[in-house]
């Protein structure tokens, strides 16, 4: 991944930000960037990156066959941010790269193909096609608005729900990082916001839960003295009220989002913005 990261740095001049967490097929964010004020423009771009001569090996007439499964292709065709396949060439050293949309997507069944096209290589003259490409944060939808349903099994439904969390919280919230939690605890992912002010970065824990009985544990069970805590709520059942902390009395407030086709995208925006708020104030920085 270390060549794509170099060429959309060098040629395009724009930001590459990998993925650290699980996903569902999204390994990178690219940002653009403006080449008159230097600035990050929040326009975005999702990135499934493959590299090895393997990936060559089904030639087209204008270029390559890339094929994957069905599921994925649903899965990025829907997604919150546009997305493309960039197939990396370790001989050639160049970079090729297809939009997924309905256009270029091709059913084979259970199974589907995209076309890498040959003349779209990653330069400095793709930065006007992959502009039109991308969206702005204010036009990613909200996730009630996804015209999809997640993947069933496991555990692909907890990493579908884990890049969906993680994918969207970088949409919401500029400048943040999502990591996968290291160490023993209830929460699965971590949030770190750099405040200049404080010198430091703003923590707020992530746990994603498919059960309501679970919800209502780690509502009630977690301690922490200085860290929020946002459960994400993924199951099917009705999750019933649940005992959330205001954190009014010095400990850190637990909120509670379920994911719904309808509602979520404020629900979990409040939840994440009452979070950090509160980390602020007690000046948490990460360890």
């Amino acid at each position: 991944m270390s060549w794509i990261e170099h060429l959309v740095v060098t040629e395009l001049g724009w930001l590459f930000r990998q993925q650290e967490t699980a996903d569902f097929g999204i390994d990178a964010q690219l940002e653009i960037v403006d080449s008159e004020t230097s600035k990050a423009t929040g326009r975005l771009i999702g990135v499934q990156i493959k590299s090895g001569l393997s990936y060559f090996g089904r030639p087209s007439d204008a270029g390559w066959w890339f094929g994957c499964s069905a599921e994925h292709t649903s899965y990025w065709v829907g997604h919150s941010l546009p997305v493309v396949v960039m197939l990396y060439h370790p001989t050639e050293k160049m970079v090729y790269w297809q939009h997924v949309n309905e256009q270029t997507v091709q059913s084979t069944g259970k199974h589907a193909k995209i076309q890498i096209p040959r003349l779209q290589s990653l330069t400095s003259h793709s930065t006007q096609v992959l502009r039109s490409v991308a969206r702005s944060v204010s036009e990613v939808p909200a996730l009630e608005d996804w015209a999809f349903a997640p993947p069933t099994g496991e555990p692909q439904r907890a990493a579908y729900f884990e890049h969906l969390l993680s994918a969207r919280l970088c949409a919401m919230v500029p400048g943040v990082v999502v990591d996968k939690n290291q160490f023993d605890g209830p929460w699965d992912l971590n949030l770190w916001v750099m405040d200049g002010a404080l010198s430091g970065e703003i923590g707020v824990r992530l746990a994603l839960q498919g059960s309501p009985s679970g919800v209502q544990r780690i509502a009630t069970e977690y301690r922490s003295s200085f860290s929020p805590l946002v459960i994400f709520y993924t199951g099917t059942r009705a999750i019933g009220k649940v005992a959330q902390r205001s954190g009014g009395d010095g400990t850190p407030p637990v909120y509670v989002v379920a994911w719904r086709e309808n509602g979520v995208g404020k629900a979990l925006q409040d939840a994440i913005v009452d979070a950090i708020q509160w980390a602020k104030k007690g000046s948490v920085f990460r360890a």
